[in-house]
């Protein structure tokens, strides 16, 4: 527990460091900051839920220095290929089906309880991974992804009900930045694998074991420390009196019924504009959904997912089998996810849509198809191979990646964004599971090509078909890191 207590305290950290640097480009204007009680307090209720993204982050990567100690200890030795890309797809699978089921179980559950549950489930999954045999590897990856997915959807859900409009923007930075400093971890953990492992290595159960951590840390919290829902959830259930005093957390005395009022008014327009799955396959709604479960497929297959899994066997080609150069070069994903997130802050709402995603994917594939070309070099140039590799990873982050997250919920309903990333995370399971397989039918070249290919098929597709409205720039930037100093 006591390892696991410094991640809120860098939630905050990062965040501030995060504004601070802004300061330097914005004009910071005044504003009624006086209407919150604690800022700090709401900075740390929601820095603790997002402690869910970096359970995200850090399932997305762990396996990946992993794999090689993962094939000698639990025995993989025919059709690795195969395997190593079914451990990949069978957590992403889970995700897919944990997004669809968020519904239901707020349903019956509040957002709050809906957490501990899913940490609950979170320590399963992983528990049973420690057993040490193939069967529950599988049986606890799949139970993992589920919770995962859950968390994928929940966390934006619990943190924006939380969020006052002024600062939902970069609250929800939180969560983007929590689940890249995840994945940043379990590179980091992934440094002390060893290159030779042998079949009584424990070291693995180190990287296996910290989502417990994550998520027993958040529960204790969420149990004794954040004992409220949020104002919403109350309201939902005619709960006037709780929501009142959730409100309370947030709000000074004077502005709790005003604030109770605009709730009251959110709530009832989210009731009447509910709908179900069915009638998301009906006129525009479902065309809006075709649009951006095609643009989901699309990421995934110009193969950034291919680049994360398998970072460390791509890397392997290029430093000639060196697994700690390569678990070094792995630190600098995660950190350009971060960078690129960033970076798209500035320059999502300062083109339309549609343009936005056109640069992602013209930019990805002038990377991609260089670096098949050069992938396929009997002698490749590697450090122009791991610049174009890092070119990608910043590139996707700064459009597509994080732009995709960001216009969904513009384009589709609630129900519409748990399908469309269901669909995400199933494009996720198909690149997981055959992208190692190509590789060693082929070459990691092809797949370059492919995935070019692919972002092509893209280009065309987002400049005939792919339609939302011109967005205007977000003057709600310079508000927000003024209450931030609170």
């Amino acid at each position: 527990m006591i390892l696991i207590r410094p991640l809120l305290t860098i939630h905050i950290y990062i965040l501030n460091q995060y504004k601070q640097y802004l300061t330097l480009y914005f004009t910071i204007k005044q504003i009624n900051s006086f209407m919150y009680k604690s800022v700090t307090l709401l900075k740390y209720l929601v820095a603790n839920a997002s402690l869910g993204f970096v359970y995200f982050g850090y399932s997305v990567g762990y396996l990946n220095p992993a794999l090689q100690t993962v094939d000698v200890v639990f025995g993989i030795t025919d059709n690795v290929d195969y395997f190593n890309g079914l451990l990949s797809a069978i957590m992403t699978i889970g995700a897919a089906i944990g997004v669809l089921t968020m519904p239901n179980m707020l349903q019956y559950f509040s957002r709050r309880q809906s957490l501990i549950i899913l940490d609950f489930f979170g320590i399963l999954g992983y528990g049973v991974q420690l057993i040490g045999e193939w069967k529950f590897l599988v049986i606890g990856r799949f139970v993992a992804g589920v919770v995962l997915g859950l968390n994928s959807a929940l966390v934006p859900v619990y943190v924006n009900e939380f969020s006052p409009p002024e600062l939902q923007g970069v609250l929800g930075s939180i969560m983007t930045m929590s689940g890249s400093f995840g994945l940043f971890l379990s590179f980091t953990i992934g440094l002390w694998y060893k290159q030779s492992p042998t079949i009584d290595d424990q070291y693995w159960r180190v990287g296996f074991s910290f989502p417990l951590l994550v998520c027993a840390f958040r529960s204790y919290n969420l149990i004794s420390n954040f004992k409220l829902d949020s104002p919403n959830y109350y309201i939902s259930i005619n709960d006037e009196q709780n929501a009142i005093e959730s409100i309370k957390v947030i709000y000074q005395e004077e502005y709790v019924q005003d604030i109770l009022k605009q709730t009251k008014q959110n709530q009832k327009q989210n009731t009447s504009s509910t709908e179900s799955y069915k009638d998301l396959f009906y006129g525009r709604l479902f065309r809006n959904l075709v649009r951006i479960s095609v643009l989901a497929c699309i990421g995934q297959l110009l193969g950034i997912n291919a680049v994360i899994f398998y970072s460390t066997q791509i890397f392997n080609q290029i430093t000639n089998n060196d697994v700690q150069k390569s678990n070094i070069l792995n630190l600098f994903i995660p950190l350009l996810g971060i960078l690129g997130a960033y970076l798209m802050g500035f320059i999502l709402n300062k083109i339309t849509r549609k343009n936005f995603f056109l640069l992602g994917a013209v930019s990805c594939v002038l990377i991609e198809f260089p670096l098949g070309y050069m992938t396929s070099l009997e002698e490749q140039p590697a450090i122009l191979v791991v610049i174009f590799i890092f070119l990608f990873i910043l590139l996707f982050s700064t459009t597509i990646g994080p732009a995709f997250w960001v216009v969904m919920p513009e384009m589709v309903s609630p129900k519409g964004v748990c399908l469309a990333t269901s669909v995400n995370w199933l494009g996720t399971a198909v690149v997981g599971q055959f992208f190692p397989m190509l590789v060693s039918s082929f070459s990691i070249s092809v797949c370059f090509y492919i995935f070019s290919f692919a972002g092509i098929l893209g280009i065309f597709y987002i400049q005939y078909d792919f339609k939302t409205d011109p967005k205007n720039i977000d003057t709600q930037q310079n508000t927000e890191l003024v209450i931030l100093n609170q």
